[in-house]
């Protein structure tokens, strides 16, 4: 339990850490499907990011804000939903509890565990903040001051973080046989926060899209409007 020391201690430390190192620590972009303005939710990324999430992240924490019903949504049927969610001695319309409970977790790190549903949203930088936390781990530079307590962690603010590495090559059985490295699993579970965090995001943005193309019609007809009007001034004016 120990190893997989809760993720969301590490991201709610975060901001104290940032200015305790004097600012923030630059992030890598990665290239997210559903920041394109005609994306929608894949359904196999979010299925491995759900077997990550449940997997390893809830061995410490829960995502309150959803349940199992809330897959269909992006495209899994009711039989798949209710297999997931027996599979975790779960109901359909429970939400998703971390194995670790309240009073444990004050117990073993003496404060309640935060959850991770709207994380992605709460953080500066989305899935780019918990994709490169997950995979920062580094050794130490020579030279550097590391704790005995400490991981160092090359996207964390200040580099010295509480937690050790949560994931390790192979530590998932992805339902598809992708092959589960820190990487791959760093950007599913990302991927599947990301949702968690805002499943109207697609909705969203293609919402956007359309409000755009409303707005710039209605703003060629008003131009002609108006120029029909002016010329029928000018027109009468010169009778």
């Amino acid at each position: 339990m120990k190893k997989l020391l809760s993720l969301l201690t590490v991201l709610t430390l975060v901001s104290t850490s940032a200015l305790a190192a004097g600012g923030s620590v630059e992030l890598p972009k990665q290239p997210w499907s559903f920041q394109s303005v005609k994306a929608d939710w894949e359904k196999d990324k979010i299925y491995r990011g759900y077997q990550v999430a449940t997997q390893v992240c809830m061995s410490c924490h829960g995502f309150k804000y959803i349940k199992h019903r809330d897959l269909m949504k992006v495209g899994f049927t009711e039989a798949e939903v209710k297999k997931l969610a027996e599979e975790m001695e779960m109901s359909v319309m429970d939400t998703f509890k971390s194995a670790l409970s309240d009073e444990d977790a004050i117990a073993a790190y003496a404060k309640a565990l935060p959850d991770l549903s709207v994380m992605n949203k709460a953080r500066p930088g989305g899935a780019d903040y918990t994709y490169a936390l997950l995979t920062g781990y580094k050794e130490a530079p020579e030279g550097f001051n590391l704790p005995d307590t400490g991981s160092y962690n090359e996207y964390f603010p200040g580099h010295v973080i509480a937690m050790p590495a949560p994931l390790a090559e192979g530590q998932v059985d992805y339902f598809d046989g992708t092959n589960a490295t820190v990487k791959q699993m760093a950007s599913d579970v990302a991927y599947f926060m990301q949702w968690t965090a805002e499943p109207e995001l697609t909705t969203r943005q293609q919402l956007g899209v359309y409000v755009l193309l409303y707005v710039f019609i209605l703003a060629i007809l008003l131009y002609f409007t108006k120029k029909r009007i002016w010329s029928d001034i000018k027109r009468k004016d010169t009778e």
